[in-house]
C-alpha cells in the first residue's frame, strides 16, 4: 500500500507519487518534442485534484492548496492537448488521401489550429514559470517533509473506502447526459458527463492499492466511456473548427471530409448508445451501487453464494 495503513499516510504516499511525476515531467513537457509528456502531466494533474477532493477531511493541506488551484494549471495544459488531437486527427487519420481540392480547402484551417497551437503552448509555458504555480508546488514539496493530517487521516484508510469512493461516484448516473437523444444539440451535456466519468475514472486508480484488483473492471469501463465521449466530442468541435474557416457548408465544400466526419460520429455515437443503455439498466445501476457499497435496488436480491 501506498505509504502505509493510516488513511493520511495512504492519501500522503499517492499526493507524493504524483507531485514526483508531475516535476519530472515538466521538462519533457517545456521541450515540446513529443506529445506524451504533456498528456501524462495533465492526466496526473487530475488524479492529484481528484485525490484532493477524495481524501481532503482526512489532511491538513497548506491554504489555497485546492482542486480549483490545480485545476487552473490543468486548463491550459488541456488546451495545448486538445489542439494537438485536433490538429493529428486532421492531418494523419481524417484527412489521408483526401481529393486535392480538398486538401487544398484545408490548409487555412490547419494553419489556424497550428497558429492556436502557438499561442496555447505560449500562455502554458508562463503558467508552468509563473511564480504562482511554483509557489504551489513548493507549498506541497514542504508539506510531504512535515505533513498534517485530521482525526480522519489517523484512520484505517480501508475502514473509510465508500467515503473516499462516494465523492467521485455519487449521481454520477443521474446526469443528463446519459440521456441525451442528439449529440450535437445536447454537446454541454455530454461534456458534463465526460468530465464527471473522467474523475470516477482517476479516483478509482487513486483507490487501486487500497481496493486491489476489484476496481480494474470499472478503471477500465470508465475509460471506454471515457474516450468514446473524447472521440464524439473531438469530431465535433473539428467539425466546427473547420466550418468555421469556409464560406459554405461543410458538406459541399468538402464532401469527402464531411463524410468521413458523419461516418466517425455515427459509429461512435452507437457505440455511446450501447454504453449509456448497460450503465442505466437495472443490472448495471446494481453494479454501480455496489462498487460504492450500498445495497441492491431491484425487485431481486443478489443470488445467495453460500458464503457467510
Amino acid at each position: 500500500m501506498a505509504g502505509g495503513s493510516s488513511a493520511g499516510a495512504y492519501a500522503t504516499g499517492l499526493l507524493a507519487e504524483h507531485l514526483k511525476a508531475i516535476v519530472s515531467l515538466q521538462a519533457g513537457v517545456l521541450k515540446d518534442q513529443d506529445p506524451e509528456p504533456l498528456h501524462q502531466l495533465r492526466v496526473r494533474f487530475r488524479r492529484l485534484g481528484t485525490l484532493l477532493l477524495q481524501f481532503g477531511p482526512a489532511l491538513q493541506l497548506p491554504e489555497r492548496v485546492t482542486e480549483q488551484t490545480l485545476a487552473k494549471t490543468g486548463r491550459r495544459l488541456g488546451l495545448v492537448r486538445d489542439l494537438d488531437v485536433l490538429t493529428g486527427q486532421l492531418q494523419h487519420q481524417l484527412g489521408l488521401a483526401l481529393p486535392a481540392d480538398e486538401l487544398s480547402r484545408l490548409k487555412p484551417v490547419l494553419k489556424t489550429l497550428v497558429r492556436s497551437r502557438k499561442l496555447a503552448f505560449a500562455e502554458m509555458v508562463e503558467e508552468l514559470r509563473s511564480r504562482r504555480y511554483l509557489r504551489l508546488l513548493a507549498k506541497l514539496q514542504a508539506w510531504l517533509r512535515q505533513p498534517a493530517w485530521t482525526a480522519l487521516g489517523e484512520e484505517d484508510a480501508r475502514d473509510w473506502l465508500v467515503e473516499w469512493k462516494t465523492p467521485v461516484l455519487a449521481g454520477l448516473l443521474s446526469q443528463p447526459g446519459w440521456r441525451v437523444s442528439d449529440p450535437d444539440r445536447d454537446r454541454a451535456c455530454l461534456h458534463d458527463l465526460r468530465k464527471k466519468i473522467k474523475r470516477a475514472r482517476y479516483g478509482m486508480a487513486n483507490l487501486k492499492e487500497l481496493a486491489g484488483d476489484s476496481l480494474g473492471t470499472w478503471m477500465e469501463r470508465f475509460k471506454i466511456q471515457q474516450d468514446t465521449l473524447g472521440g464524439l466530442n473531438d469530431l465535433q468541435v473539428l467539425e466546427q473548427a473547420i466550418e468555421e474557416q469556409l464560406v459554405g457548408e461543410l458538406a459541399q465544400a468538402l464532401p469527402e471530409l464531411s463524410l468521413r466526419l458523419q461516418q466517425q460520429k455515427r459509429l461512435l455515437w452507437q457505440q455511446w448508445q450501447g454504453q449509456a443503455s448497460l450503465m442505466l439498466s437495472e443490472p448495471g445501476r446494481n453494479e454501480l451501487h455496489g462498487l460504492l457499497g450500498r445495497g441492491w435496488i431491484g425487485p431481486n436480491p443478489p443470488p445467495n453464494t453460500g458464503k457467510a
